[in-house]
């Protein structure tokens, strides 16, 4: 769908937003070596942070968009990645806000472009529902693309639905992921989505709790390892 004027005046004072947020949190990074660029995975996980992909690839992409008048992609789902990545993080919700409204326009200029609001509410998803939120499918369709701990921290989003919902959802969700595997093209990726799929319908878990602390020491180390100085 081809935006009009006014929504590539608010997806650049999104982008605007988006960037001096990563400043604001420190998350603004020097350049990154080439290599960093190849085989990057799904939102940079292969090579690099998610904050580092948002500023590179994403900021970069929005702005050339805007630039040459073009359609933007048809779908976004850049919040709910972020939630994950940023989860336990207080000072990132203003950044996880600033995503959510980016992904609502750029969904809505696909839908209505006729009638965009970039000050929307969170999805609500009712406890004990019998029916797996939409955002689930969502979330499948782009599974397979995931590796290591981008797949792990994909399959922790999963529980957390599981958590909310009634029990009768997990047979569908087992399906769901199995199919997932069928089209992952890494071994270790698709026997670990299989291993998800079959511990969920024996009612466990898809994946082990998120671990904040594990994960910003990771994060440390990588960040230390690449910029030393």
């Amino acid at each position: 769908m081809k935006p009009i004027a006014t929504d590539y005046e608010k997806a650049s004072a999104l982008i605007d937003a988006i960037e001096n947020e990563l400043k604001r949190l420190n998350h603004w990074s020097e350049p990154l070596p080439k290599e960093a660029f190849d085989n990057m995975g799904a939102f940079g996980q292969n090579t690099m942070a998610f904050e580092q992909w948002i500023q590179f690839i994403l900021l970069d992409r929005l702005r050339l968009i805007i630039k040459e008048q073009d359609s933007f992609p048809q779908e976004s789902q850049l919040a709910t990645y972020g939630v994950r990545v940023f989860d336990g993080d207080p000072d990132a919700n203003q950044l996880n806000d600033l995503l959510y409204q980016l992904d609502e326009l750029v969904n809505k200029i696909n839908s209505k472009p006729e009638s965009v609001d970039i000050n929307p509410q969170p999805p609500t998803v009712t406890f004990g529902t019998s029916e797996l939120p939409q955002v689930v499918y969502t979330l499948i369709d782009v599974l397979h693309e995931f590796e290591g701990d981008g797949l792990e921290s994909q399959l922790q989003t999963y529980d957390t639905f599981l958590g909310i919902c009634a029990t009768s959802v997990r047979p569908e969700l087992s399906n769901l992921l199995m199919k997932a595997a069928s089209r992952t093209e890494n071994e270790t990726s698709r026997k670990r989505i299989e291993e998800a799929a079959q511990s969920i319908l024996k009612g466990g878990r898809a994946a082990e709790p998120y671990n904040h602390e594990e994960a910003m020491r990771k994060y440390k180390e990588e960040h230390k390892k690449n910029y030393p100085s």
